[in-house]
């Protein structure tokens, strides 16, 4: 065990999977901004995030910029997920984020036009990765990395589950004041930015853990 346990060390599964994950976290901020530039007339609080890649009519090049940025960022998450269980890294955390990788490439595969079939993928993707977010502890992290987790990771998680209960209506505080675009914001890049922080984090210690 010990041997398969070295072997595993020197392929640095865990420096790839960070490297992975900031990757794809941090195209995914920039492909936002660049859309955003391109869509004559958008609001970061009218609009949702979604509202770039599946407008009706589609604004290009928006759309596309969007839809294969998300996309990309799901794939990249879930090649991440598979090096940190090939590390022996947290199932919890794996499966979390693996589920919410498969929602965002569901997001990019059917864009805001195609209604409940996006908003559920939508919502699997937040709530997924909010809890990915609170779960990845359990990848034997430092505690100010603890801390970043739960504190980044309840912040989406509560406005996802405030979200489910009040909606996207002026019932619900937050979209009334932040509007649903700024609310929505608040829900994902919380979750966004960890990702990336964490692909640091994993990249600078790349040492495999046995967290399950």
């Amino acid at each position: 065990m010990k041997v398969q346990n070295e072997n595993i060390q020197e392929k640095g599964y865990y420096k790839i999977a960070g490297i992975i994950l900031f990757i794809g976290s941090l195209q995914y901020l920039l492909a936002v901004n660049l859309a955003e530039t391109q869509f004559p007339g958008y609001s970061i609080a009218k609009n949702t995030l979604s509202t770039l890649g599946g407008s009706i009519p589609l604004v290009e090049p928006s759309a596309i910029i969007f839809n294969i940025s998300v996309i990309l960022f799901g794939i990249l998450s879930l090649a991440a997920v598979y090096l940190i269980l090939k590390s022996g890294g947290s199932r919890l955390f794996s499966v979390c984020l693996a589920i919410s990788s498969a929602g965002a490439i569901g997001v990019g595969l059917f864009p805001q036009y195609t209604g409940n079939t996006h908003l559920l993928f939508a919502l699997i993707t937040f709530l997924f990765g909010s809890l990915a977010t609170l779960f990845s502890y359990r990848l034997k992290l430092n505690i100010p990395m603890v801390i970043v987790s739960l504190v980044m990771g309840l912040m989406s998680f509560i406005l996802v589950l405030i979200l489910i209960i009040l909606g996207s209506g002026t019932a619900n505080p937050f979209v009334a004041y932040l509007g649903i675009g700024g609310n929505e914001r608040f829900v994902a890049y919380p979750v966004i930015i960890y990702l990336a922080a964490l692909g640091g984090y994993l990249t600078s210690r790349g040492q495999d853990n046995y967290s399950n």
